[in-house]
């Protein structure tokens, strides 16, 4: 599988209806028994991929769109990340809706800035990002 490296792809994951991946295959790693995909390097496990077939230039063309799987963010890297890649952030308090599909622009130790010009403090907000897939 080493000759899909470095080609954009489409990569059919788990039981049908299947999990898609596109992007490029950045790398294949048998010693890690792993496949890493996309702009995000995502890595696959070699058991969970199905088959790999190359990306028709329509397809590639297509926008990246949000994952619909979250993942609430807790270490620095991961805000870092949010700010970088201008993610899409929703944030809670408790049961609260603070802030949906938000942009964080800075962050410190304790405090989260949000696009709107909202002051969040980490220990009492619980934010959740979602990834561009694509």
């Amino acid at each position: 599988m080493k000759h899909w490296v470095g080609r954009p792809v489409i990569m059919y994951c788990g039981e049908p209806p299947y999990t898609i991946m596109k992007g490029v295959l950045r790398k294949w790693d048998p010693a890690a028994s792993v496949a890493v995909i996309g702009h995000q390097e995502i890595a696959v496990p070699f058991r969970d991929i199905v088959f790999i077939k190359a990306l028709a230039p329509k397809e590639r063309a297509l926008p990246p769109v949000l994952h619909s799987v979250g993942y609430v963010m807790r270490e620095r890297q991961q805000f870092d990340n949010a700010i970088y890649f201008k993610s899409a952030v929703t944030v809670w308090r408790g049961n609260q809706l603070i802030a949906f599909n938000s942009v964080i622009i800075s962050h410190t130790k304790g405090s989260v800035t949000l696009q709107d010009g909202q002051n969040l403090m980490k220990g009492s907000h619980l934010f959740v990002v979602r990834s561009l897939r694509g």
